[in-house]
């Protein structure tokens, strides 16, 4: 008989995510992972960290959901909170004396990645002086405060995070690590029940805050307000405050000049796009740590495949690791191209042009329709898809968005964009659409 436990249907899925995801990954942000509850169409699953309830959530609903349904025989939606938590779904109950509304709105103690440190971090031309930074601050020897990093998904900034977080640890700091997506769930939680306060003390004592996605922040006025006041306190107190974002403070429509004019006060480095030397030397950093050492050839064949990030490089690394230690000699350049033909295909990204003729064609619009004026329902929504494709799959500016889809500005690409992303984790209309049209652009890249 089918296990209808929400463990067991998880440890189900979780069989079938180990075969479609990186070990790493699976390693990092599943291994440790519990399923909790199973009512009505919704699982709640718990994870070790708030880092990995926005990993989660933000790259890995659309499969999960698929999986657990496929298992469950119905369809489910996936939902992650941080073990400890009060459930998503339940009132929460009085514990050691706590009232409900403190267990309820007060963040879990900060979990930091273990295998974030500065010592698995490869420092290269792109992020060399982002990691001194980041070391001086960690250290306590910095002259800058706060300490904001940017760049493009899977450039490093959070692993530099991390890696501040358990050296301010060592040292005896106190330190509170968080999300924006957690700051601003928990706030409102401490809001509705009318408790503000206990999130507040959240950061009494505080010697290092550690916020990873500001951007999260952007127009949500209230949630920025609390920052605001808690950036000033730690900042008065001689705290070290880093934050991270995904582009550079100035183009983040929706924050606020005075929150922009403290951070602007610090340090803002930027992790940029790697290079082929920094591929090359991120590339031996890594290997050099393989139980199972690569050949030159071997590394040359990777080497000689473009990557948009870390994360990629490191993706191709340990495929030809696994690829090396299933095989009884050295791996041929071709073995290697061979092992990394799925990735090959995935780090194509599509153009521009072939998304919106893919997006034209699945909502039967024109080109014309989608970046003209037209504000109907079913347009804007189409285009509205269009932008967060092309951002979810390039490293393209969101005023270049803009300018593709009729000269928009990028605070309406952003808006644009995140709409999607909430759609995308709530609304199964919106996430089957995104499943059928990320489906049509791998076969054609592959094609």
């Amino acid at each position: 008989m089918r296990d209808r436990s929400p463990q067991g249907l998880w440890e189900a899925a979780l069989g079938q995510l180990e075969l479609q995801v990186t070990r790493p990954n699976f390693d990092t942000w599943l291994r440790n992972t519990v399923g909790l509850q199973l009512e009505g169409a919704h699982l709640v699953v718990g994870v070790p960290s708030d880092f990995c309830v926005e990993w989660l959530r933000s790259r890995m609903n659309v499969v999960v959901d698929r999986i657990v349904s496929r298992i469950h025989g119905a369809e489910l939606s996936t939902a992650f909170q941080v073990l400890g938590a009060p459930a998503l779904d339940a009132t929460p109950e009085k514990s050691d004396g706590q009232s409900a509304e403190a267990v309820a709105v007060r963040p879990a103690a900060p979990e930091l990645d273990a295998r974030l440190t500065f010592q698995t971090f490869s420092p290269v031309a792109s992020s060399r002086l982002a990691y001194r930074a980041a070391r001086r601050a960690a250290r306590g020897e910095a002259s800058f405060n706060p300490l904001v990093l940017y760049g493009s998904p899977g450039l490093g900034k959070t692993h530099l995070l991390h890696a501040i977080g358990h050296e301010a640890a060592k040292a005896g700091r106190q330190i509170v690590a968080i999300t924006g997506e957690a700051f601003v769930d928990r706030y409102s939680n401490a809001v509705r029940f009318g408790k503000p306060h206990v999130f507040r003390e959240l950061f009494d004592g505080c010697d290092a805050l550690l916020l990873d996605d500001l951007g999260f922040l952007a127009s949500r006025s209230a949630s920025q307000e609390q920052f605001f006041h808690v950036f000033n306190s730690l900042h008065s107190n001689g705290s070290l405050i880093v934050v991270t974002a995904d582009a550079a403070l100035d183009t983040i429509a929706g924050l606020s000049d005075r929150l922009l004019s403290r951070l602007g006060a610090g340090l803002a480095l930027e992790l940029s796009p790697l290079s082929p030397d920094d591929q090359r030397q991120i590339l031996e950093h890594k290997a050099a740590r393989l139980e199972k050492p690569l050949s030159p050839q071997a590394l040359d064949a990777i080497a000689r495949q473009s990557y948009r990030s870390v994360r990629a490089l490191e993706g191709a690394i340990n495929r030809a690791a696994a690829y090396a230690d299933l095989s009884d000699a050295p791996l041929s350049s071709e073995d290697v191209t061979r092992a990394l033909d799925p990735l090959r295909a995935a780090e194509a990204p599509p153009t521009p042009q072939q998304i919106l003729d893919i997006v034209c064609g699945h909502f039967d619009v024109s080109l014309g329709q989608l970046s003209g004026a037209s504000r109907s329902r079913e347009i804007t929504y189409a285009r509205h898809i269009a932008m967060y494709l092309i951002r979810h799959h390039g490293s393209h500016a969101l005023t270049e968005i803009g300018k593709l889809l009729g000269g928009r500005d990028h605070s309406t690409v952003l808006h644009a964009c995140r709409r999607i992303e909430r759609e995308n984790a709530s609304l199964p209309q919106t996430r089957e659409d995104i499943e059928l049209l990320e489906s049509t652009l791998s076969d054609r890249s592959v094609a």
